[in-house]
């Protein structure tokens, strides 16, 4: 075990963890409270602030995915990290003084749209890192990483909302931009730099192959789709099907939550290690496996004990995809880092939006147990999804006319 952790006491390893963990910390101190701000800060209707959400959500897809294929095409990663989290200070900065909801919305689109940028090359720089100086430990690093944001998120959002109880909006977003300029100082003095040099014709020849004509890659985005489609679900559902339908206290949600978490976590860095022996897109069927015989017995559950006790199936599921999800999807496009790790994070984003959007109706037709139906087909949907990238990927691949690709 000492070899597997040896690179962790290297100053520039230390150094990718450390940003993940501040950068996370401050979205994780604003994200949360967003919806809250932008109805009580904003005076915003709830129509308001779903155009709000999905305007500000889409707005990041377009900037990032653009901003991610300049940098493979040469664009210095750090230098597009430190702006796109200096955007995001200043975001805050604007927040604490702006109460209209339009100028609000122009920030988001104009400003903050930029910062969507800052966490996939993070990652895509990490691994670039990882393949370069760590070798076969490479994938247990991006783990790490991802493992870090992921204690962020359990961290930032509960401090979140205790500093918006006793000071307000502002307090939390003063901590989120003062972790989020930690973050940009630690990638100015400590982070290598790290420009995409095309030396070779084959590596030109692969960074200007469309991601749509990577074999395997357009079905296995929509396999992550699903598969954070359905987690979503569940993380907005299971707190309402708690109190309103099982009439059981809020910290019983939390409990459920807060155990997932604490599974979760581990089994991050654990499949990290595991994936030095076993492919990572076996794993990641393997993870479908588990979302989708988890939300087959929730749905039968019949006892509180019975939710707990499956929490062991849901962290194994989500653990496993949200470490080496993007691996994968990276592994595919391996001279497209940038454009690869921002496809993962955007089919998240939407992913995102499009439940919040679906847990509304299916409750409204019916009731929040019912989710848990429609959880369970885009589980069973993205496993089948990922058997069949799977077959893609094992293809010989086209060849590529670069001429007529540009």
């Amino acid at each position: 075990m000492k070899n597997y952790v040896s690179f962790l006491t290297k100053k520039a390893t230390v150094s990718y963890l450390l940003v993940s963990l501040f950068s996370g910390l401050s979205g994780g101190f604003f994200y949360p409270l967003l919806g809250i701000f932008v109805v009580d800060g904003l005076n915003a209707s709830p129509l308001q602030m779903g155009v709000f959400l999905a305007v500000s959500i889409f707005s990041g897809v377009i900037v990032s995915q653009r901003i991610a294929k300049l940098s493979d095409l040469g664009w210095e990663r750090r230098k597009i990290i430190m702006l796109s989290q200096s955007a995001f200070v200043v975001v805050m900065a604007l927040f604490m003084f702006i109460r209209d909801f339009y100028l609000a919305l122009a920030v988001m689109v104009f400003i903050a749209s930029f910062t969507a940028a800052a966490m996939p090359q993070t990652f895509a720089v990490g691994r670039e890192f990882a393949d370069k100086n760590l070798g076969d430990k490479s994938t247990l690093f991006v783990s790490l990483m991802r493992a870090m944001l992921s204690l962020s998120w359990v961290i930032g959002p509960p401090l979140a909302f205790i500093l918006y109880d006793a000071v307000g909006f502002n307090g939390a977003f003063m901590f989120a931009a003062t972790t989020m300029v930690i973050s940009v100082l630690i990638v100015w003095r400590m982070f290598p730099s790290n420009k995409v040099q095309d030396t070779e014709t084959n590596s030109v020849t692969d960074v200007r192959q469309p991601w749509r004509k990577v074999p395997g890659a357009p079905l296995y985005l929509i396999a992550v789709f699903m598969l954070f489609f359905a987690n979503n679900m569940y993380v907005m559902s299971i707190p309402l099907y708690v109190t309103k339908e099982l009439s059981l206290a809020g910290s019983v949600a939390g409990q459920i939550l807060g155990l997932a978490a604490f599974i979760e976590i581990p089994v991050m860095v654990l499949a990290g290690l595991w994936a030095a022996k076993v492919a990572p897109q076996r794993l990641m069927v393997l993870s479908a496996i588990s979302a989708s015989a988890f939300y087959g017995l929730l749905f039968n559950a019949e006892a509180l004990w019975q939710i707990y006790a499956l929490q062991v199936l849901n962290g194994f599921a989500i653990g496993i995809s949200a470490s080496l999800g993007m691996v994968v999807i990276q592994n595919k496009m391996p001279n497209q880092m940038g454009v690869a790790t921002t496809l993962f994070n955007n089919a998240i984003m939407i992913a995102s939006l499009a439940s919040s959007v679906t847990v509304g109706i299916v409750a409204e037709l019916h009731n929040y147990h019912s989710v848990f139906l429609v959880m369970l087909v885009a589980g069973t949907m993205a496993l089948g999804l990922l058997l069949v990238s799977a077959r893609e990927t094992r293809r010989p691949p086209c060849v590529i006319n670069v001429a007529a690709e540009a």
